[in-house]
């Protein structure tokens, strides 16, 4: 008892600092995983169609292959739980009939304890720890997690309606207002090594083909799963923006045109060996990109002109591969 209550007023203390949308459920997640003394707890959130459950944060690896699927609004036992608006704890996941399994589940699930993330009349998501032992969870667990998820709500509320103004929706990137933010259009590169700005363009490749042969959701999936697969090949301080429909930009500080080539290639080939699993169907993409480094007097558009050509340069001669912009004037 005493030592959920010193995580309790410990993650008081913390929700005071300034964070994002990314790093304040990270924090709920790593301190659900503390409370009940499990290694997996992970947060789920509604998109903002109010429609699916999207995985947001964990505080270990994901229980599933494909962690970036989603959950319908009411299906399985998150969603029940967002749904009703009401805490669920089952000793035997598996065999409770609101139970949804899914292909690519690494392990049995055991315990399940989730809570909703509810602010005023609504759910925003849902709060879930899992144990590997049946019958773990107590009714302290439930009401610990209840209350950690009640401290944290008005935090999750206003960290994201600040991320909706500059975050595309759909895949977590940015978004062109983002990018405005973040790479304005009156930029100055700074002289030296550690004011280099590279960026990269990527377009999935066919992605019409996906969408006709498969549907928009399994599209919408693929967008999201490139998207986080290109922002786990970055650093902290750099960024993904969804610049168009089915590309996106990445904007890398103080990086040569070498080693941004270098990040390009690692992104391709893993979304390459990537499998991608849906319901009974798997299938592979692949990702066709365009860098450039920006030279000094070059503006932000001109750049971006580049790294266009390149990227058009590289699914004209055979696609799922990366070119380097010419020089140009600057050469």
């Amino acid at each position: 008892m005493h030592k959920i209550l010193h995580s309790l007023i410990t993650v008081t203390k913390e929700l005071t600092l300034r964070l994002d949308i990314d790093e304040l459920l990270k924090l709920i997640a790593k301190y659900a995983a503390i409370i009940v003394e499990t290694e997996r707890a992970s947060i789920r959130m509604l998109d903002p169609t109010g429609e699916k459950l999207m995985a947001i944060a964990r505080s270990s690896t994901s229980f599933h292959l494909n962690p970036t699927e989603g959950f319908k609004y009411g299906e399985g036992l998150m969603g029940w739980v967002v749904k009703n608006q009401l805490p669920l704890r089952t000793g035997d996941a598996e065999q409770d009939p609101r139970f949804s399994r899914r292909a690519g589940m690494k392990n049995t699930m055991g315990s399940f304890l989730g809570v909703p993330i509810i602010v005023g009349k609504n759910s925003l998501g849902v709060i879930c720890v899992i144990h590997p032992q049946k019958n773990y969870f107590t009714e302290l667990h439930e009401v610990a997690i209840t209350l950690l998820a009640g401290i944290c709500a008005p935090q999750v509320e206003v960290a994201r309606l600040s991320r909706l103004a500059t975050v595309d929706p759909l895949t977590g990137s940015l978004n062109r207002r983002g990018m405005e933010s973040f790479f304005p259009k009156d930029i100055i590169p700074v002289e030296g090594e550690f004011g280099l700005i590279c960026v990269i363009m990527a377009d999935i490749d066919h992605f019409k083909k996906v969408n006709d042969t498969y549907g928009h959701l399994v599209g919408d999936q693929v967008l999201r799963q490139t998207a986080t697969i290109l922002s786990s090949v970055l650093r902290g301080g750099d960024a993904v923006i969804r610049y168009g429909g089915e590309e996106f930009l990445i904007v890398l500080a103080g990086v040569s045109i070498e080693r941004a080539y270098a990040i390009a290639e690692r992104a391709r080939k893993t979304i390459e060996e990537t499998i991608i699993h849906l319901h009974h169907t798997s299938f592979h993409t692949t990702i066709s990109l365009g860098v450039a480094q920006m030279h000094p007097g070059e503006s932000r558009d001109d750049l971006l002109k580049r790294v266009d050509d390149a990227l058009y340069e590289a699914k004209n001669s055979g696609r799922n591969r990366t070119v380097i912009a010419p020089e140009g004037d600057w050469q």
